[in-house]
């Protein structure tokens, strides 16, 4: 991989790690093209820690005023709103966790697999056209500054639906954000707390994947580091608006416009995969 592919795959990675189209899935197909050869596994997770700073930027007077609330109930033994998100994150990110372990050689195979991304596409895309009309959020409502709220139409067992649906997205194709935030709003959820929430359990879920991928990087090589630098910046910048972009796709309801570039995408994927 060299320099120019790199910055190319990072600025793929960014924008398309929060729009629900799949990072995973696009970096597989564009690797392809361009016959990226190395340790890709590596690179992803190099991008996908780019992607979890823009989270971590945009959402960060959020999250620290959360984790505070959330410290302060300790003491009176009551959950407030913040620490009952905070344990929602965790109750989300077990069964992430736990799959993710257990089938972590399955889920690798998948990004050798074009066919089965083409598929896997196709599916994210089936799941975004049922959101369509559901989940309405409050006009006035700000996506950008969230204020914790009353979390009791959230329950511990919907939590633990999200997760599981984000433990599958672990698959190249199927969207991460798309899917956790489609399933949060078929459960119920308002469409400004299901995009919320999901940008909260990418957190841990990213960095969970860079922890089990640091074995991978002992042999890298400077230039490999470089290589990896470079993509991390450029998924940061384009992740700032990649996530901006969704924030406001959700607020107007349609994720179900991207259905039809899922099913076409992971159609033409399948084609020439087993043409």
């Amino acid at each position: 991989m060299d320099f120019l592919q790199a910055i190319f795959l990072g600025i793929v990675q960014g924008l398309t790690e929060f729009l629900p189209v799949s990072s995973s899935g696009h970096l597989v197909i564009f690797q392809n093209l361009l016959g990226v050869q190395g340790d890709s596994l590596v690179f992803d997770v190099a991008v996908h820690l780019g992607t979890l700073a823009s989270v971590l930027t945009v959402y960060f007077k959020f999250i620290r005023s959360s984790l505070v609330q959330a410290s302060k109930s300790l003491p009176q033994k009551k959950l407030n709103n913040e620490a009952k998100l905070v344990l929602l994150v965790v109750v989300a990110t077990l069964p992430t966790a736990v799959i993710g372990l257990a089938l972590k050689d399955t889920f690798e195979s998948l990004f050798s697999n074009l066919a089965g991304v083409g598929f896997c596409l196709m599916m994210t895309g089936t799941l975004l056209l049922l959101t369509k009309g559901k989940g309405a959020a409050p006009q006035n409502q700000n996506f950008f500054n969230f204020i914790v709220e009353d979390l009791t139409q959230f329950t511990y067992f919907k939590a633990v639906l999200i997760g599981l649906a984000q433990s599958i997205a672990i698959a190249p194709g199927i969207s991460r954000s798309g899917t956790t935030i489609a399933v949060g709003i078929l459960l119920g959820l308002p469409r400004h707390l299901a995009a919320m929430f999901s940008f909260m359990l990418a957190i841990p879920a990213i960095l969970g994947a860079g922890i089990l991928q640091l074995k991978h990087a002992s042999h890298l090589n400077s230039q490999d580091l470089s290589i990896m630098g470079i993509g991390f910046v450029a998924a940061y910048i384009s992740g700032l608006l990649g996530l901006y972009g969704v924030l406001h796709i959700v607020k107007r309801g349609r994720l179900e416009f991207f259905t039809a570039y899922l099913w076409v995408l992971g159609a033409v994927s399948m084609y020439f995969a087993l043409k």
